[in-house]
């Protein structure tokens, strides 16, 4: 308690010192009002301390949203389906303009087209029938009474005619695909009930990114008045609850529960409560921050709590808490607990991972693995956040991740370069379980802060392969005593991570026991990848060709296919076979060599389809690596998919091998041309390879091995 009141009196002084104070006691005032001075005071101190990671930023500057009003004189034809998949729910009492803004946002900006529009007018006193004349295909219904907020949707969603409701608010305005990811949510998760929007102010601050009811059933707007970009709202998440401002529902489910339950006549805590009576019937709430709504609160009913509808927000709030009673009290108290509140990730376990950059799984093996690791992960049933290095946000990886439920951690709080992220593992070590640590190029002065200040958890190292012993063969080779000298410098700094974490994975048998040797600290063997064999892979007659695949940031990539090309593709090439080189980063020197070779073809940043494509197109893969560690992606790759390899000793290092190990290496340019001629033209011997490839990574390189090293090693 003394600590968190030495916290509380710092954050005062801060406020006291600020340039800023007229804006910030704005915002503590409106706080106050709206949650009284003890909850006002809590939120106001998250949103301006704990939230940003325990650095005081008082107020700064928004951009606002574009809001596009609607000129009366248009006329739209909105989609016109019997069987809508999707009811869209306007409920309205007056504010007509607002109104046509709302329709014409969701016209504009749904990225999906399978919905029907259902205005729910409450009796109002504007004439609603004013819409009909601009949108065509829009459905209204005018209550002869007023119901209400909450009996006016229940009797729109009796009328509906869609597999999925949504309720939207009259008094909001939706922003580009906020339908299309409302959709995608039900369509690619498992048991999920209730889906709500990223709800935004127009000025540019976040309003609510999900909700959280604490034990006294009290609530927070999660973020609210905060920057709606920063990390921390921008993955898909569980959610206590979400705002019926923008909310998802399926219709069966809203019919199986009743939908709203009418204690709360005539609004306020019915959302709430619906997202816990669908949590209770088995059912997830989910955040969707890719879909994004502007909201002008207080249009529809106002600010002040002591009067009209919105006194409404207090009474129905102690009838909130008489009927979830039982389930608040395994709640957090107010204010306790954000970090696994915000998400609902109580009792999981919180793994921190630091790498170079996100996983660009199409572009490298590395980016593969890690990707097979985080999959590997959440199926755990862990909550996962990555820390990037380079923090490129503009390059589409990031959103797939967050997608998955990833908070990937980035912004100026996270920057490497001054190593701002300090603070914010200082702020959470006791909320963090496990460190995963990938690289120590990246890893050192992360592992070396975590030993410094104690962390308790559980820290894991995973270097990928020895570096130090690709370097060496590669100074070997070019005889560079330079080279050698940075082989020895890597290799202090894998010995240190290694020796100095709790435990340690290890992609490669034959490192593994290399390492065992001298290493100490738990070592455990993890398969690099999982991959799902195909079955239906094209026959042998319908393929031609060879295949080269490599990321060409890899040194190792560039000396082998230029090895390769010089040294032993003539031969092969004068016998009318093509060769394929695929790979990010291509050099420029490797498209010199279509000069030489009339049947190479060069491709570089494949998608992953089309890299499929070209497996199930070609007869043989080829690895000539002359240096190198760890285990090959490209190898296992090949081999998941039915494509028999030709490659040096290098290329199979390191992986599981036993009597019935089809594969020896070539090593010089005639054994690698004689490996691929004899596999070329001989169906049988073609056939035994691609069945023992599938068959190999089915046993060695599944998610099951993977997710027993990762429940082993992290409990």
């Amino acid at each position: 308690m003394s600590s968190k009141i030495k916290r509380y009196i710092s954050y005062l002084n801060k406020f006291i010192t600020s340039s800023d104070k007229r804006a910030l006691v704005r915002e503590l005032k409106k706080e106050i009002s709206g949650k009284g001075v003890s909850h006002g005071v809590k939120s106001f101190l998250h949103q301006k301390v704990y939230a940003k990671g325990n650095k005081f930023r008082g107020s700064q500057q928004l951009k606002p949203f574009e809001v596009k009003k609607f000129d009366q004189k248009i006329k739209l034809s909105l989609p016109d389906t019997d069987q809508p998949l999707i009811t869209i729910i306007i409920p309205m009492y007056n504010q007509l303009d607002y109104t046509f803004d709302c329709i014409y946002s969701v016209y504009l900006n749904s990225g999906f087209n399978d919905y029907e529009i259902l205005v729910a007018d409450d009796n109002s006193t504007e004439n609603s029938s004013l819409l009909l004349n601009n949108f065509k295909h829009l459905r209204v219904i005018k209550n002869e009474s007023n119901l209400g907020f909450l009996r006016n949707c229940k009797n729109a969603a009796a009328q509906a005619r869609g597999k999925y409701l949504i309720f939207l608010n009259n008094d909001t305005y939706v922003l580009k695909n906020w339908l299309s990811e409302l959709l995608d949510i039900f369509n690619r998760l498992a048991n999920v009930g209730i889906v709500g929007s990223k709800l935004v102010y127009q000025d540019g601050k976040l309003q609510e990114a999900g909700g959280i009811l604490w034990q006294d059933g009290s609530g927070w707007n999660y973020g609210n008045g905060d920057f709606p970009s920063k990390s921390e709202y921008n993955y898909i998440k569980e959610a206590d609850y979400v705002s019926g401002a923008s909310l998802m529902i399926s219709k069966k489910i809203w019919d199986e529960i009743g939908g709203f339950d009418e204690r709360y006549v005539p609004a306020y805590y019915e959302d709430t409560d619906l997202c816990f009576q669908v949590r209770k019937s088995g059912y997830k709430v989910m955040y969707q921050p890719f879909s994004t709504v502007v909201h002008f609160e207080g249009i529809s009913h106002g600010k002040n709590i002591n009067k009209g509808v919105k006194q409404y927000q207090i009474v129905n709030q102690q009838k909130f808490i008489e009927k979830w009673n039982d389930v608040l009290l395994h709640k957090s108290r107010n204010a306790e607990n954000v970090f696994s509140e915000r998400d609902r990730s109580g009792g999981k376990k919180h793994i921190l991972i630091v790498d170079h950059y996100l996983p660009q799984i199409d572009k490298d093996a590395g980016s593969k693995c890690i990707s097979n690791f985080i999959d590997s992960l959440l199926d755990l049933g862990y909550f996962v956040q990555f820390l990037g290095e380079n923090q490129n946000t503009g390059n589409g990886y990031q959103e797939q991740f967050q997608k998955k439920g990833i908070e990937v951690l980035y912004g100026h709080e996270f920057d490497f370069y001054n190593q701002s992220y300090c603070d914010y593992l200082l702020a959470n070590m006791a909320n963090i379980d496990v460190v995963l640590l990938s690289r120590s190029s990246v890893c050192l002065p992360v592992l070396i802060f975590l030993r410094k200040n104690n962390f308790q958890g559980n820290i894991i190292y995973f270097g990928h392969d020895l570096g130090y012993l690709r370097m060496e063969k590669e100074a070997l080779e070019k005889k560079d005593d330079l080279l050698m000298k940075s082989a020895m410098k890597l290799k202090e700094a894998e010995d240190f991570m290694y020796q100095n974490v709790d435990n340690s994975l290890v992609l490669s048998c034959k490192e593994i026991e290399y390492l065992e040797t001298y290493i100490k600290n738990p070592l455990h063997y993890v398969p690099a990848y999982f991959f799902d064999v195909i079955k239906d892979e094209a026959d042998y007659e319908s393929r031609s060709g060879i295949l080269f695949v490599g990321g060409f940031n890899h040194p190792p990539n560039s000396d082998a296919i230029i090895w390769f090309l010089n040294e032993i593709y003539q031969s092969i090439h004068d016998t009318n076979i093509p060769l394929t080189i695929v790979g990010s980063h291509m050099p420029q020197v490797v498209y010199e060599y279509q000069k030489r070779y009339p049947l190479l073809k060069i491709l570089s940043n494949v998608t992953i389809s089309d890299l499929n494509k070209l497996y199930n197109n070609t007869r043989i893969a080829v690895v000539p690596l002359r240096y190198g560690a760890g285990v090959k992606g490209k190898v296992i790759e090949a081999m998941s998919l039915g494509v028999p390899i030709v490659g040096t000793d290098i290329a199979f290092e390191g992986m599981p091998k036993d009597g019935k190990f089809l594969y020896k290496g070539a090593n010089n340019p005639k054994d690698i041309t004689n490996g691929i001629m004899s596999i070329y033209d001989n169906k049988k011997l073609w056939l035994e390879l691609s069945d023992f490839g599938k068959a190999y990574v089915l046993e060695n390189y599944n998610k099951t091995k993977m997710m027993e090293v990762f429940k082993n090693v992290i409990g």
